[in-house]
């Protein structure tokens, strides 16, 4: 019987209980990519509320990765002293912090390389990257992930999810390649395979990588769960520590990683997570509208799912987790309305 106030291992990190935040963009967590004061404070919060270990808001690795200036650069110079403070506090804390590695492809918005965001395929504003391009990226992901093992992280996740740059890869929707990164599902997964594999070499065997993928990307011509299924037990046998499973490409309201119109029903994403779950021997975290201890031990349960990870409730209460240890009965405050993300800063509407 698994319990969500108990140790778990997540990679080589023992977290102290199954609650995971989930990375959500910080807005004012950055001026134009460097970061702000902000971002300390709210990963304190977080620890100082209990948290098991938290997962940054994705942050751009290199060229055109980013979807506006609020968006944490690593591959800026002062990356690293900052983010040291960052995690030294967490640490002191008794905290655990993952780094968010991510590339947002066709949603990109600063552009530090050509004229244009990159895309697998030419796609609205967005060109398709030459493979030029693509090795220069797969060196930034390792220049990055080693640039947050330096800073102190405790591990990285790759944000192969949600319709940004890998995701774009993996997903028949984006990627209409004619070449060895476009086809079937062993070509579309070559490109994540290539940062794995850079992030691998960078940061060496027994530093924790993580991944967060998509089991479906809920439109037509997507990747399906199939296909996910197959990509994490791929990656596994390349030393993988840990899955995150979402869903969503975000091209439509239905294809939303949110679910607005599920917002009533906890765990909207668990059956993937299971799925995979059973066929690999990894960690599973699944993400998805949990609100309550009782549906979180009910899917912790259901199978091989390791942990859950939820940001938006940890938005409203920041300090949930302690608040759950008190009263397993209780349930989050937050009504899943999504106005969090339109807030200038880092926070919830419903405290104004």
């Amino acid at each position: 019987m698994k319990r969500v106030f108990e140790e778990c291992t997540v990679g080589n990190m023992v977290l102290k209980n199954r609650l995971v935040r989930s990375a959500t963009f910080e807005n004012g967590g950055a001026d134009n990519g460097v970061i702000t004061p902000l971002l300390k404070k709210v990963y304190e919060e977080l620890v100082k509320g209990e948290v098991g270990l938290i997962i940054t808001g994705m942050m751009g690795i290199g060229p055109n990765a980013c979807v506006n200036s609020s968006m944490v650069k690593i591959y800026d110079d002062s990356f690293i002293a900052k983010f040291t403070e960052v995690t030294n506090s967490i640490h002191q804390l008794g905290g655990k912090i993952v780094v968010q590695l991510g590339h947002c492809g066709v949603k990109s918005t600063i552009i530090d390389w050509g004229d244009k965001p990159f895309c697998p395929s030419d796609y609205g504003n967005a060109k398709e990257i030459s493979k030029d391009e693509m090795k220069m990226l797969l060196k930034k992901y390792g220049e990055a992930a080693l640039k947050c093992k330096m800073a102190g992280a405790d591990g990285v996740q790759i944000h192969a999810a949600h319709g940004y740059l890998i995701s774009e890869f993996l997903s028949p929707y984006f990627n209409n390649r004619t070449d060895e990164y476009g086809g079937d599902i062993q070509n579309r997964t070559k490109f994540l395979f290539d940062i794995y594999d850079e992030i691998r070499s960078s940061v060496g065997e027994n530093y924790p990588v993580l991944i967060k993928i998509n089991y479906s990307d809920l439109v037509e011509n997507g990747l399906n769960g199939e296909e996910c299924a197959w990509v994490c037990m791929e990656l596994e046998k390349r030393g993988l520590d840990a899955i995150e499973i979402s869903s969503g490409i975000g091209v439509s309201t239905e294809s939303t990683p949110t679910q607005p119109s599920q917002k009533k029903i906890e765990g909207f994403f668990a059956d993937g997570a299971l799925d995979v779950a059973a066929k690999v021997s990894i960690p599973v975290i699944s993400v998805g509208g949990y609100r309550s201890i009782k549906t979180i031990e009910e899917k912790l349960n259901q199978g091989n799912i390791v942990a859950v990870s939820l940001c938006r409730p940890f938005i409203r209460e920041p300090f949930l987790a302690k608040k759950w240890e008190k009263d397993d009965k209780a349930k989050a405050l937050c009504v899943s309305c999504s106005m969090c993300f339109s807030m200038s800063q880092h926070g919830c509407s419903l405290d104004k």
